[in-house]
């Protein structure tokens, strides 16, 4: 009988970082969507560096980051309590970072969207900044918004190598099934490793076909 506590510490660690990548992701749209100078090209460039830099590179600046002999894993570890580095918390950190980018860009492309003669007007009869944007520029960046949520939740889910690097291998405790798998296949247990391959095989598939659906209803609306 399989043992479903990979399935359950993945999905924990994924729920836990879509929500928090959802709030970081959609306050710094909402800063840089209206924005196109210097400095906004260089945060974006480094909010996007998770993309292009091996995950391995992203897992061990992590470590380095959070071990307790430097500043802030100290700061975490011995004032506040909270140990990061071969935890669950570790891997939920990497899955914010390798999937924030994805969830960023969907967002702010959402609000770049957005016709800006429709908020003008919003202003022009008296609405205030934070009402357009709740009223206004949420609603009609949903789409985008739900599939950055789908695309950052499914890259958690098969986030591997910084997670392997700040968070290791624990059972019971980081074992998620991209590390799983990896582990089962080291050990020979072929059979076993096919398990968790499928059912991330079919999370990506439904992953996909829903994005594929919500696009094909958004281009008859447009239509």
């Amino acid at each position: 009988m399989s043992d479903f506590t990979p399935f359950w510490i993945s999905l924990r660690v994924a729920l836990v970082s879509t929500v928090v990548v959802f709030i970081l992701g959609i306050a710094l749209a909402r800063i840089m969507y209206h924005r196109r100078t210097k400095w906004t090209h260089l945060i974006e460039s480094i909010v996007l560096l998770p993309i292009v830099l091996p995950p391995t590179v992203l897992g061990f600046l992590l470590l380095m980051l959070f071990s307790v002999d430097q500043p802030v894993g100290h700061l975490l570890t011995d004032i506040l309590g909270v140990k990061v580095v071969f935890t669950w918390i570790g891997a939920v950190v990497a899955s914010v970072i390798v999937s924030f980018p994805l969830m960023y860009q969907h967002t702010v492309q959402g609000f770049r969207n957005i016709n800006p003669r429709m908020l003008n007007t919003a202003r022009t009869m008296g609405a205030s900044e934070l009402k357009i944007f709740f009223k206004i520029t949420l609603p009609l960046s949903k789409r985008a918004i739900i599939s950055g949520m789908m695309l950052a939740f499914a890259r958690a889910i098969g986030e591997f190598g910084a997670t392997l690097m700040i968070a290791g291998y624990i059972p019971g405790k980081t074992n998620t099934l991209p590390l799983e798998i990896y582990f089962l296949v080291q050990q020979g247990r072929e059979n076993q490793a096919w398990l968790w391959v499928l059912v991330l095989v079919a999370f990506a598939i439904s992953v996909i076909g829903t994005m594929n659906v919500m696009n094909r209803e958004r281009y008859r609306e447009v239509d």
